[in-house]
């Protein structure tokens, strides 16, 4: 084999907990004492003769924070010498029904119950067996990639006419979000109800890969939203990704390895805004769950891609991984933000501990309040931090395989960002990858949406703004560009 030949390696983990534990993705604790099916990490290695190499990983969970980055790193270094282990990147799926890996806002959990710590340290141990297996496994093999179109991702904030803070019976919601003219999941049937805010984007990007004798091995899928469909159920669930599993494997192979991506979406969910009398009586007359008709959807541009693509394979392209840290511009909290979050913060103090007589009531009640502190004290931390550092690390990869790329980045991205990046970048496709870890988590909005605020694009999200956005833009192309530089 010359030198530019691929090695291509793949592997999976279970990582469902035997123990109750709790889930990540909502303001109140939701503990889960069994799982409605499983969450599994997914590594797929690349490298070639004479170029790079690296390790993907996609977890089904809701982020990434960075002690499970660097833990799983340091496994990783301790089960495998021969492979740079800051070459190992990890993506989430959102999923809101996986457990708690670290960075919690909850409070500890009852007796019995798994705490984040431990399920960090069972979760890092199976990425970096995930990893290691797929580096050692790798074999000479093909590639080919193309994109297709799915309508899974819609548009979630609704923007009005008026100023929702002025309308009589407005509260506050310290701790929660601020608002203006938009809101996250608002009412579209509100006589003052503008438009939905934003672009859905329903490109679908594919990387396949075959064996030395080019039968199908696996497929990344990369798509422009979050696993969050059923997101409010207190069992464990990978969301629509299992239903996508179980519909790609019937056709293409039990053995079929799926690594989902989310592309930039921080604007978007699968949840219907409008027609949703129209899309209930759809799924009622199919038969279907909304999973099973998303992973109905994603099969079918999967398909219809496979179909051409697989035309295509080549073993003979060039591997390329650059990563930097690269600064990018806090979102400052003004004076005026902090007063008022530390008022909103004495009276959450104020509220007396939940009298339900129901438990898990009185659990989701506190944990909420407490969620809501944590909240407001992050934002008198920020503000004193924000004196000495006016800026945040990210740890941005980029990764060209032949004609296309691969970028990361933390955030949970608003859309346009990841649009900006796909039409300036030199590749030929691009696949832009939030909620990787590695730096500032949140949300980054746009401009407009910063100016609507609500939840998602207020000062509780946003550890970074519009300008960073801009900055994050200009630095992940420029990193792309360099990786097609002789």
């Amino acid at each position: 084999m010359h030198g530019k030949t691929i090695l291509i390696g793949w592997s999976s983990r279970d990582v469902t907990p035997d123990k109750p534990v709790n889930l990540r993705g909502q303001f109140h604790m939701r503990i889960a004492r069994k799982a409605k099916d499983p969450v599994t990490v997914t590594a797929l290695a690349i490298s070639s003769g004479k170029g790079d190499s690296f390790i993907w990983v996609s977890c089904d969970t809701v982020a990434i924070p960075d002690c499970v980055l660097e833990m799983s790193r340091r496994k990783l270094g301790k089960l495998i010498k021969d492979f740079p282990v800051k070459n190992l990147v990890l993506n989430a799926t959102h999923t809101h029904t996986a457990p708690e890996s670290g960075g919690s806002w909850h409070p500890p959990v009852p007796k019995g119950v798994m705490t984040s710590e431990e399920y960090a340290e069972f979760f890092t141990d199976k990425v970096a067996e995930a990893a290691a297996e797929s580096w050692e496994g790798r074999r000479h093999g093909f590639i080919a990639w193309g994109i297709g179109y799915a309508p899974i991702g819609h548009g979630r904030r609704a923007v009005y006419f008026d100023d929702l803070s002025k309308r009589q019976g407005f509260k506050e919601h310290p701790g929660t979000k601020t608002e203006k003219n938009a809101r996250m999941y608002g009412d579209t049937s509100d006589g003052k109800f503008d438009c939905i805010e934003g672009y859905a984007d329903h490109s679908t990007h594919f990387l396949f890969t075959f064996d030395a004798k080019k039968k199908l091995t696996g497929a990344v899928i990369n798509i422009a939203c979050t696993a969050q469909e059923t997101e409010g159920l207190s069992e464990i669930s990978a969301d629509f990704w299992h239903e996508a599993r179980i519909a790609l494997r019937k056709q293409y192979g039990k053995k079929l390895f799926v690594l989902p991506q989310s592309s930039a979406a921080g604007g978007l969910s699968p949840h219907l805004m409008f027609n949703k009398k129209a899309g209930q009586r759809m799924l009622e007359l199919k038969g279907i769950s909304s999973r099973q008709e998303i992973a109905n959807r994603i099969k079918t541009a999967f398909d219809d891609t496979f179909s051409w693509a697989s035309k295509d394979m080549k073993d003979d392209v060039v591997v390329r991984h650059l990563s930097e840290k690269i600064d990018l511009p806090r979102r400052m909290i003004a004076k005026e933000e902090y007063q008022k979050v530390k008022k909103g913060l004495l009276e959450l103090e104020k509220i007396p501990p939940s009298k339900a007589l129901d438990e898990n009531t009185r659990l989701a009640e506190d944990s909420s309040i407490f969620a809501r502190k944590r909240r407001c004290q992050s934002i008198l931390q920020r503000y004193e931090e924000q004196k000495k550092n006016k800026n945040c690390k990210m740890e941005l990869h980029v990764i060209r395989i032949g004609s296309i790329a691969f970028a990361s980045n933390s955030f949970e991205l608003f859309t346009d960002y990841g649009v900006r990046m796909q039409a300036r970048s030199p590749a030929e496709q691009t696949f832009v990858v939030q909620l990787c870890g590695g730096g500032s988590p949140g949300y980054l909005p746009t401009r407009l949406a910063q100016k609507g605020e609500s939840y998602s694009a207020c000062l509780y999200c946003n550890q970074v703004g519009p300008e960073g956005g801009d900055v994050l833009v200009d630095e992940t192309v420029r990193l792309i560009k360099s990786a097609w530089d002789k």
